[in-house]
């Protein structure tokens, strides 16, 4: 934006010149780590604190254990009780923004006959922290430094418009010019404030107890740090929650208190920055810089309900446009405004607010209080709970089921039922995707469950249910995964729309079938209307989406609640948090000074050496792949890792490497011997063939023997990592993840220990795009070789073919079969790890509606069928 351009300033609002660098900043100590007296300290205070979640009395009798075995030293350990590991962390002076109340109560008319309700006699007490200095703070992380917009922009590639963080969508541009008619604001930075509400729930034996929690975010923060959660949302406050009896609940005098207390909250709670939404405050940002900061109610994130409460809609309406429920995807609309609802509020009668426009009579929004604010325009796409949760968990799964009782009856719907739950109980393994033992049958669905049986479930259907159904979920499936992505063009919003529009018309089945007779009368589901006009307004929606804050749940609220002796927990939680704020901002300051770069045990030897003046070479390194993998064990290396994860660190597109766990059961043997164990006899020949190759890369044919390098040893391991730039999955900073590939020949999870060999994507060298441009390999080997000075590590491998030049036309997947020679012996290859670019994962392809034998299960799927889906839908990067 040429006008809010987010210049440079000094401490006092003064311009800087261009090209100016900030003040310097005060020196630090590399080696303070006040309030600790180690960093021992500092990373014991954070596993006692933020990780293990131990009692008081553990902790206790943890740190006497360790005191026992220093008493003959004459020393202590670096925290001694877990008074002294709360006075330590209390002392930091670092990300401290402490906590406020107020009270609010009823203070209308009381019935004059009969007694008084108690929520008219109950005072409420409202928790908050001072939004302007948890805006600052935020602005202020330097871990931020590379993901923050100054100023709006719009971005294009090959002359197309491209939609991706919050600041290249239209609405903070326009919010600009708006701000920019004041001269005084010219120079200055736009800094949009996200707001984000969800109630949550903490069960125990004694009942329910639940809270209200409210989240700010701004604009400025790239979606891929929002989404990995480096304290870019912050939890500011804990909203009341009126409670009442069933009679209450239909009185409107209650109903208009608790519009009007939630309302009155969000006023009340954000007044610190009423005023400079129209002068500049100076703030300084990440690269140190200060600068005039305007602010604004940017995206309001939440979930449906939700956001009915935060627009004063009527339950069952749209709270973005005002089609009417009868009939929400065919009958005549508008985008609501606030304009639109200060018109009606003054024309119209209660009744017809109510029943012809849905909107709650009797109480305004309180974005009415604040300049430029519209909470109709500031309801965001919620992927989760409209998408994910809602149209595709809660509607399409439902549908299907339905319809197979409706048209099979209850007996016969069951079994096909049950064949389904099959299909996806032998889903092969992938890294991280949550295995369906039973299929469906399981109660308690997470976001993340739903997520995953999102990747899974519509190839279990074929032969089972219409192609019309299949073509449904597709499309949807389709829609969904385009509004995922972390960078949305002008073609993609194209290919947006046509999907919706085969979602809507293939969906039809279901209503000419009876399973919704009377259509489709669903308000998360008309939602997706407006997904293209949100983007266009608020860049990629997977920076703003619902599932940010219900993550955000279980560190700022679950986690401290099972912290509290669970007596008037609210108090004890907010201290928590507190703890836990402060704790991240010491850690981002140590960071900030190169103390973290290391271990600790690595610092106490460094100072060990300096202190005997020591000059000896030898390094203590840490192994780069920590594991701690929750669906199973590889019982080659002892080792059960985490098989996927967020990575911090410079971005890369794709890199493979092996990890520096070495499978025990393979020693350091010839070729010719790991050849007869793993039943390759040709191994030696595959690898000398692969070195001809990686020295003579035009040749083209295969080269007899003779003329291919020799070799002697191998060193097996039977793991490699994949670290991929996947901004769209929760990464971290960089937009950095990996997953784990494996081949192992003992792995063990449920109960079963059996072969597991992953697949992986192959460049092929080919130009062509996406697929075309592929191939699909299974690993049955990891291992790497020195020759001449020079380390390679390779994967033995079983190709895969492609079955057909297009992808099916009914469910978009491709389709592969695996490679054979004529005497039906799998046709095998040693390539280079530079050759993957990450892990596959195929699905089977079913036929027909041929029951599934029994001694078929996931870990052998990939052995017995023909023909497999290489499953795009498997996370948002593949797609």
């Amino acid at each position: 934006h040429k006008l809010l351009k987010g210049s440079p300033c000094d401490h006092r609002g003064s311009f800087l010149p261009s090209g100016m660098p900030p003040a310097p900043q005060p020196p630090k100590s590399e080696d303070n780590w006040t309030p600790f007296t180690s960093q021992a300290g500092f990373e014991l205070a954070e596993i006692l604190y933020l990780k293990a979640h131990l009692s008081q009395t553990i902790i206790n009798d943890l740190l006497d254990i360790w005191s026992a075995t220093l008493v003959p030293h004459n020393d202590v350990p670096p925290i001694t009780s877990h008074r002294d590991l709360h006075s330590q962390i209390d002392a930091i002076g670092l990300g401290n923004i402490p906590w406020r109340s107020y009270t609010a109560q009823y203070q209308w008319l009381l019935p004059e006959d009969g007694p008084v309700p108690e929520w008219m006699r109950k005072k409420y007490p409202i928790w908050y922290r001072d939004p302007r200095k948890v805006i600052h703070h935020i602005l202020a992380n330097p871990e931020f430094t590379s993901g923050i917009d100054y100023a709006p922009h719009q971005d294009f590639q090959d002359g197309e418009r491209q939609y991706k963080d919050f600041m290249s969508g239209d609405w903070a541009w326009e919010q600009c010019d708006i701000i920019a008619t004041d001269p005084t604001t010219h120079g200055s930075m736009f800094v949009p404030i996200m707001l984000g509400t969800d109630k949550t729930t903490v069960s125990v034996a004694t009942g329910q107890h639940e809270y209200h929690p409210i989240y700010l975010s701004v604009g400025n923060v790239h979606n891929r740090i929002r989404r990995a959660h480096k304290h870019a949302l912050v939890l500011i406050g804990f909203l009341p929650i009126p409670k009442g009896s069933r009679e209450d609940t239909k009185n409107s005098l209650f109903r208009d208190f608790r519009h009007r207390l939630f309302h009155g909250s969000l006023v009340m709670i954000n007044d610190s920055i009423k005023d400079y939404m129209t002068k500049w405050d100076v703030v300084q940002c990440a690269d140190h810089h200060f600068r005039r900061a305007i602010y604004g109610f940017g995206p309001y994130i939440a979930d449906y309900p939700e956001q009915s409460t935060a627009a004063g809609t009527v339950y069952g309406w749209c709270v973005t446009c005002t089609a009417n429920p009868v009939d929400l995807d065919g009958s005549p609309a508008m985008l609501r405004t606030l304009r639109q609802l200060l018109e009606l509020s003054e024309t119209e009668d209660e009744d017809t607010l109510w029943f012809g426009y849905g909107i709650v009579p009797n109480f305004l929004p309180f974005t009415t209080k604040f300049p430029c604010a519209d909470i109709y325009e500031l309801l965001t796409p919620d992927l989760l709970h409209q998408a994910i949760k809602g149209t595709y968990k809660d509607h399409l799964v439902s549908w299907v089921e339905t319809y197979l009782n409706i048209q099979n009856g209850h007996a016969q719907g069951a079994e096909m039922l049950d064949e389904i739950d099959r299909r996806i109980a032998i889903t092969p393994l992938f890294p991280g995707l949550h295995r369906f033992k039973q299929g469906r049958n399981f109660q308690q669905w997470t976001g993340n469950d739903s997520k995953a049986f999102m990747k899974v479930f519509v190839t279990s259907l074929e032969g089972i249910v219409p192609i019309d159904i299949i073509k449904t979920i597709t499309a949807f499936l389709e829609f969904c995964y385009i509004a995922r992505l972390d960078t949305i063009t002008q073609s993609s919003l194209n290919a947006l729309d046509h999907n919706l529009a085969k979602f809507h018309h293939h969906r039809k089945i279901f209503q000419e079938s009876g399973v919704r007779p009377t259509g489709f009368l669903l308000p998360r589901q008309h939602a997706l209307v407006h997904y293209r006009h949100h983007i266009e307004k608020f860049g990629a929606p997977n920076g703003l989406s619902s599932s940010i804050t219900e993550s955000k749940h279980i560190s700022a609220v679950k986690k401290p609640w099972r912290q509290s002796n669970h007596y008037e927990a609210l108090g004890q939680m907010l201290t928590t948090n507190s703890r836990n704020d402060k704790l991240a901002a010491a850690r981002v300051d140590f960071s900030s000074r190169g103390m973290l770069n290391g271990t600790c045990l690595g610092e106490a030897l460094e100072k060990l050496r300096d202190l005997s003046e020591d000059t000896s070479d030898d390094d203590t390194e840490d192994s780069d792949l920590h594991d701690n993998d929750k669906h199973g064990r590889d019982l080659d290396t002892d080792e059960d890792g985490e098989e996927t994860g967020l990575v911090d660190g410079p971005s890369v597109f794709s890199e493979v490497t092996l990890a520096h766990k070495r499978a025990r059961r393979y020693p350091l043997i010839s070729f010719q011997e790991l050849g007869r164990h793993i039943k390759q006899e040709n191994l030696e020949a595959l690898v000398r063939r692969f070195l001809f190759y990686q020295e003579n890369p035009t040749f083209d044919g295969t080269p007899p023997l003779s003329s291919c390098p020799s070799l002697e040893y191998v060193k097996d391991l039977s793991v490699a990592k994949a670290v991929f730039c996947a901004p769209s999955n929760i990464s971290g900073i960089e937009g950095l993840y990996h997953e784990t590939i494996r081949s192992t020949t003992r792995w063990q999870t449920s109960g079963i220990t059996a072969p597991r060999r992953d697949c992986v994507l192959l460049v092929t060298g080919s130009d062509l795009a996406g697929v075309r441009g592929l191939n699909v390999a299974r690993v049955h080997l990891l291992f790497s070789f020195a020759l001449k000075d020079e380390v390679y590590q390779c994967a033995l491998v079983h190709e895969f073919c492609k079955t057909f030049t297009e992808p099916d036309p009914d469910n978009s997947l491709w389709i592969f079969e695996p490679d054979y020679s004529p005497d039906d012996s799998r046709i095998m290859s040693v390539i280079h790890l530079d050759s993957i670019i990450r892990g596959a994962h195929l699905l089977p392809v079913f036929k027909d509606n041929t029951p599934i034998p029994r001694e078929i299960n996931f870990t052998n799927t990939l052995d017995v069928f023909k023909g497999f889906y290489l499953n795009k839908y498997i996370d948002y990067h593949a797609f």
